[in-house]
């Protein structure tokens, strides 16, 4: 189990630093804390399962293409990812900046699909990014059309309680949630995509840098995103 512990910190360290397209040895043992001669014994045997290359010249190691392979698996798995995707696209398309898309897992929201922003100045989303439903905005936009009680069983997860609950009282009246969020200097919109039966099963996700919103932008967005996580809403 420890092993299989260690192999996954090592390509959630590689995966979480897109900008760094190769590692040394070293460089990920003393990012992790990790004997290198561990780190090199898991590192040959990642690549020779095809989860990371090694540069011949530098002997630097990055991510390998049997990770596009089964993710691509696990995406044609995912029916939320799969039916969703276009809807990702158009959002994207509409308003030019970071869109993502969350499902719930238990009491979190998890990232399936995104959109990075193409703009110098972005905030970018990772596959995989997990929250508490009531940590972040577009798990509360998902956590407002929850049953009661399971409303209150997760709502301790938020910083301020009272607050929380008038946003999700506001969140399930208006069919979104806007919030600006301090640690990104950036403006989250969020809404709620539905299955079949109504029960609501992920959130649609915009991110705006605050230097680059004003009111009508703002406006526009949430036009653009509830109609597009309207077309999810199960006709009566």
């Amino acid at each position: 189990m420890q092993v299989v512990e260690k192999i996954s910190e090592i390509l959630q360290l590689m995966a979480a630093n897109p900008n760094k397209k190769q590692w040394r040895a070293t460089e990920i043992s003393n990012s992790l804390s990790m004997n290198i001669s561990t780190t090199h014994r898991l590192l040959q045997a990642l690549k020779k399962g095809g989860f990371i290359n090694q540069d011949q010249v530098s002997k630097q190691y990055s991510l390998g293409i049997n990770l596009i392979y089964y993710a691509e698996i696990v995406r044609e798995m995912n029916l939320p990812g799969m039916v969703v995707y276009p809807a990702v696209q158009r959002l994207f398309d509409a308003t030019k900046e970071t869109v993502f898309l969350t499902i719930k897992e238990g009491d979190t929201c998890v990232v399936i699909e995104r959109i990075n922003s193409h703009h110098e100045l972005r905030v970018v989303k990772q596959i995989g990014d997990t929250k508490m439903l009531g940590q972040s905005t577009c798990g509360k936009v998902i956590l407002a059309f929850l049953p009661e009680e399971m409303k209150k069983r997760i709502i301790c997860y938020c910083e301020d309680e009272v607050q929380c609950q008038i946003s999700l009282e506001k969140t399930a009246k208006d069919g979104y949630i806007a919030e600006y969020v301090k640690e990104l200097d950036s403006t989250v919109i969020s809404a709620p995509i539905f299955s079949e039966q109504g029960n609501v099963v992920a959130s649609l996700s915009v991110i705006v840098p605050q230097c680059r919103i004003d009111e009508m932008k703002k406006i526009y967005i949430i036009e653009e995103i509830k109609k597009i996580s309207s077309e999810f809403i199960p006709k009566k």
